[in-house]
Parts: structure tokens; C-alpha cells; sequence
């Protein structure tokens, strides 16, 4: 008998002969496969390496310590589903992240090597527990796989240890460093977009050439509100008044929680019922939820406080008026803020038109109270003083007239789109005679000015649903002059705006075969972020692997870790 032809019954609860099927309780294994089966979970052996490589996984993106292996719970887990597996020890994890670094890291090089133009972002931290900094850089470019319609992707070059005073020749000295650990030459770098300090504003400028850094506008956003609030001390005091009631009374009181549930709990479904939200000294944004609650509740808040000793007094009416007010002039900056921070869509195209919408929207709004006019004219002066630049940035006002959803509706300065078009017209020609192509005729296209009515942010784009309407009847109205303008450009910018929640990328990958010229410019702009804030997750990340009981991690573990935790699950598993 051959020894394949042994048969051996093992405890899987079924038989199964030759064609597969099952005979009996108990299945029949041959030798060779107990073999190969028990081999597998050696040392090297296929099933180790797969569960080894899951469990390096679950610790980056879980953001777990390496000492997990160690722990009792681990392991008891693992002997029960999966008893011959054995748990590796902390060095050889540590050995076996190294490598999935370097495989996972090589594998990315290889995949930016075939990009043509890739934007960066940057941000520097300073670890919260120790005093070492960080420069983090991400790549953000269009996947063009399979032909299909191409995609945003974003990945983490790095998080380098900085060990100089951060000057704008030691950041350039790290940017020159980093992209030359990944063979990322300046001709295919569009752009790096960073917050304003003045160190990183020159160091861009030293690494590029002038106009390739793109102001982070979440930055912008941040300083805005800031500047507004700051200038309004006593609505400050208002807010620093709800604070203390949902902090230091609400959130420690726990009567007081539970009475504030109950008030809704009659009314309310389990689940839906709400509690009081505390306000992060750094998030502006917090603030603001911490009132938007406040104010949903504040009536169920009144009756408890008017009902418990030494609690303190509510806010009163007029106050309360001031939050509402508030409410109304920061919520377009908070949805404008979460908008312009994804990574995964068109920014650099939304700068321009959120700018003019909060300026705009500004201009109509009416507070109910004398703060809230104050408020309201701060706010406006800074987002004139702050945002209306962007329009002459060269670079966003390009990506702004490319998008399909927007062209020059929201310019302010005829200047501004005057310029970007000769601009664009230029790179057209010499793209144009780079080829040597003749400029073609665009496609025509059936598509209408819809205003969009899923909208899930209408306080902020209810004014550009507002333009589509108006301009339905008058589109031609918005050309200044054709003269000089190659036909394609022309031509495009005649055609009707697609309605907002269309892709932009795909518009122009579906124009590719009429106006392969025009499509693939417009594709270059369309990809630069917006904001840096892809590098602060990356930068928050950094703090949240490297804990108090982490604090020893090297800095190139902590690059390591935050590198392996950023990857996609799409190039993790390819």
C-alpha cells in the first residue's frame, strides 16, 4: 500500500472518501497531508507565516504593544483556535515587523516609480511624552488601475526624527531626504501643502519652486474662528460658563447625569437618548457640538438645575440667544472644515468656492443679538482678510476652473480667473505641441444645471444651489473673452456645470479619448490636497503609538508602526 493510501481519521466530525463526500462522523486524512499539515505550522511553515503576518497586522492597526504577545489573554485564545500555533516572542515580532516594513515599503516605491504627478502634504509634532519631533510627509496621487475611472489614494511616506532646530534649510534638507528615500523627483512633485508657518512656508519654497506650496486651508478655517472668538471676550465667557456646567457639575455629578437621562427617556427610544458633550481646549469644533447640545437640552438642564443644591445657575435667556446665534455663523465652518480635510476626493478644487460661500453667507446671515452681530462682523473680516488670496493662487484657481462643478462661479476677481486662464492656456499649447497634436473638439454632453437636493450640508452650499439656478438661463454670461483660448478649453467651459455631487474625476477620464490634452492637466490639478490634514492624523497617530509605557520605542520603530498603520488593507493584502 502506498503511503498516500494510508488512511488516518482525524476529529473533524466527518469521513470523506476519494470524490469528496462525506461517509461517516470521522474524516479521513492520508499521511502525506497529516505531514504537510503538521509542517505547516513549524517554524517558516505556510499556516505560521499566514497567522504571524495577521497578527502583525492586528497589532499596527489595532495600535496594540508588542508585549500583547506576552499576555495571557492572547494565548489562551489562540490555544483554543489554534493549538499548535505558536505565539511568537516579542523580539521576533519585533523582527518580523522589520520586515513586513521593508517588503510593504518597497512594494510602495516600486508603485510611485509609475506615478507621473504625486502632491505631498507635511506636518511637524513634538511627541506629548518626550521632547523628540517628527516630520510627517504623505503622498496623495490617482490610482489608474485597470482602466477604470482612477482614484485618490494617500499614503504615509514617513514619520522621520527631526534632530535640528527646525529651520527652513533643515526642513528642506528632510524634504530632499524623503523624497529621495523614495525616488520621488521635484519634475513629478505638483505640490506640498502645509500649514502657514513661516519655517515651513520657506522651506517649501527652498525645496520648489514659488507658488507649489498650497496654505492649508483647515489651518485658515482654524485661525478664523480663533481670531473671531478671541476678539469677543465675552462671548467667550458665555461659553466658558456652559463649560463649567457640563464639566465640572454634569460630567461629575452622576445624579445629575442620571436625572438627565431620565427627562428624556419617557420620550425618547433607548439609544437616541442624549447626553451633555465636553469641549477640547484645542478644537474649536468641540466647542461648538458642546453648544449645539447644550442648546438641545437646555431645557431638561434649567429644570435640573433649578432643583438640586449647590448647582450652578443656568445661563441666562439672552445668553442662551447668543449660543443660538453662534450655532447659526460657526456650523458653515465646521461642515467647510470636515469637507476641505478628506483625502479621498477632490479638495483642491473646493477651496476657492467654500471661501466665497462663507463669505457670502456671512454677508446674509441676521444674529438675534448684539454679540452675535460682533461675532459675525469679526468672522467677516477675517475670512476677506484670509481666504479672498486664494483666488490668486495659481494653482487652486486652475483646479477651481477644471473642476466641472464649479468653473468661475465662485471667482470674486475677474482678475483672478483672467490670469488662471491664460495660465491654462499656455500649458495647453505646449502640452499641445509637446505632442504634436492639433487641438481637438470637445465631446458634447447632455448634461443640465441640477441643484442638488441631497444635500447634506445645505447651510454651507445652499448659496452655490442658489448660483446654478441663476446662471441656467445666462451660462454665456460668464465668459469674459475667447480670445487666444485654445478650442477645447473654450469649449469646455461653455458646456453647462455638472451638479455637485458628480466626480469630477470621472468627468475628464470619460473626456480622455476627445481631449486627452485638457483631461489629463485637469486630473494633474485636481489631485493636490487641500489641507495638511492628512499628515495631522498621521501626526496624531505618532502620539497614540508611542503611550506613556511606549515612550522607549525607537524613532524607527515609531516609523515602523505609524507606517504600517496607515497602509490601506488594498496594499496591505496585495
Amino acid at each position: 500500500m502506498e503511503l498516500s493510501e494510508i488512511a488516518i481519521y482525524d476529529d473533524t466530525g466527518t469521513e470523506s472518501s476519494k470524490d469528496g463526500q462525506s461517509k461517516g462522523l470521522w474524516k479521513q486524512t492520508t499521511l502525506i497531508d497529516m505531514f504537510e499539515r503538521s509542517s505547516s505550522y513549524e517554524a517558516g511553515g505556510h499556516k505560521t507565516s499566514q497567522i504571524n503576518q495577521a497578527l502583525i497586522y492586528m497589532i499596527c492597526k489595532d495600535n496594540m504593544p508588542l508585549s500583547c504577545v506576552e499576555k495571557s489573554g492572547l494565548k489562551r485564545f489562540m490555544s483554543v483556535i489554534c493549538p499548535r500555533y505558536k505565539i511568537p516572542s516579542r523580539t521576533t515580532i519585533t523582527g518580523l515587523m522589520e520586515q513586513r516594513y521593508a517588503t510593504t515599503k518597497a512594494i510602495l516605491k516600486q508603485k510611485l516609480s509609475e506615478i507621473n504627478n504625486i502632491a505631498l502634504t507635511s506636518d511637524i509634532l513634538t511627541l506629548i511624552n518626550s521632547t523628540r519631533s517628527f516630520i510627517v510627509v504623505t503622498a496623495h496621487f490617482l490610482n489608474t488601475a485597470n482602466n477604470c475611472t482612477p482614484e485618490h489614494e494617500m499614503v504615509t511616506l514617513t514619520a522621520r526624527r527631526m534632530y535640528q532646530a527646525h529651520t527652513a534649510d533643515y526642513i528642506k534638507e528632510c524634504f530632499e531626504n524623503i523624497t529621495d528615500e523614495f525616488t520621488i523627483e521635484k519634475d513629478r512633485i505638483l505640490s506640498i501643502t502645509t500649514d502657514g508657518g513661516a519655517n515651513m512656508v520657506a522651506a517649501v519654497k527652498k525645496f520648489l519652486e514659488d507658488g507649489k506650496r498650497i496654505p492649508c486651508m483647515a489651518h485658515l478655517l482654524n485661525l478664523i474662528v480663533d481670531g473671531a472668538t478671541r476678539d469677543n471676550a465675552s462671548v467667550l465667557q458665555i461659553a466658558n460658563r456652559v463649560k463649567a456646567i457640563v464639566t465640572i457639575y454634569f460630567k461629575q455629578s452622576v445624579n445629575a447625569m442620571d436625572d438627565l437621562r431620565a427627562e428624556q427617556e419617557g420620550q425618547k427610544k433607548e439609544g437616541e437618548v442624549l447626553t451633555l458633550i465636553q469641549s477640547v481646549s484645542t478644537r474649536w469644533n468641540s466647542c461648538l457640538d458642546m453648544l449645539e447640545r447644550f442648546n438641545t437640552l437646555s431645557a431638561i438642564v434649567a429644570k435640573i438645575l433649578a432643583t438640586r443644591r449647590n448647582a450652578p445657575d443656568m445661563i441666562t435667556s439672552s445668553e442662551l440667544s447668543v449660543i443660538r446665534d453662534l450655532i447659526i455663523l460657526l456650523t458653515p465652518f465646521k461642515q467647510a472644515t470636515e469637507e476641505i480635510s478628506g483625502d479621498q476626493y477632490v479638495t483642491s478644487s473646493l477651496a476657492i468656492p467654500i471661501a466665497n460661500l462663507l463669505q457670502k453667507g456671512l454677508e446674509e446671515v441676521k444674529p438675534f443679538t448684539e454679540f452675535g452681530v460682533a461675532v459675525q462682523k469679526s468672522l467677516l473680516n477675517l475670512v476677506i482678510a484670509k481666504l479672498e488670496p486664494l483666488e490668486r493662487h495659481l494653482h487652486l484657481a486652475i483646479a477651481t476652473i477644471l473642476d466641472p462643478r464649479f468653473k468661475r462661479i465662485h471667482f470674486n476677481s475677474a482678475l483672478a480667473v483672467s490670469t488662471a486662464i491664460t495660465a491654462l492656456s499656455k500649458e495647453i499649447r505646449l502640452e499641445h505641441r509637446r505632442r504634436g497634436q492639433l487641438s481637438p473638439e470637445l465631446r458634447p454632453t447632455t448634461t443640465t444645471i441640477i441643484p442638488n437636493s441631497e444635500n447634506s450640508s445645505p447651510s454651507l452650499w445652499s448659496g452655490h444651489e442658489k448660483i446654478m439656478i441663476n446662471i441656467a438661463a445666462a451660462a454665456s454670461s460668464l465668459l469674459s473673452t475667447s480670445d487666444g483660448m485654445p478650442s477645447e478649453l473654450k469649449q469646455y467651459l461653455d458646456q453647462p456645470i455638472i451638479p455637485r455631487k458628480e466626480n469630477p474625476i470621472k468627468f475628464w477620464f470619460d473626456c480622455r479619448h476627445f481631449t486627452p490634452v485638457l483631461s489629463d492637466i485637469a486630473l494633474k490639478y485636481l489631485i493636490s490636497p487641500a489641507s495638511s490634514v492628512s499628515s495631522e492624523r498621521v501626526a496624531s497617530a505618532v502620539n497614540l503609538a508611542v503611550t506613556n509605557n511606549r515612550s522607549r520605542l525607537t524613532a524607527e520603530h515609531i516609523n515602523q508602526r505609524v507606517f504600517l498603520m496607515s497602509v490601506s488593507d488594498k496594499n496591505w493584502f496585495n
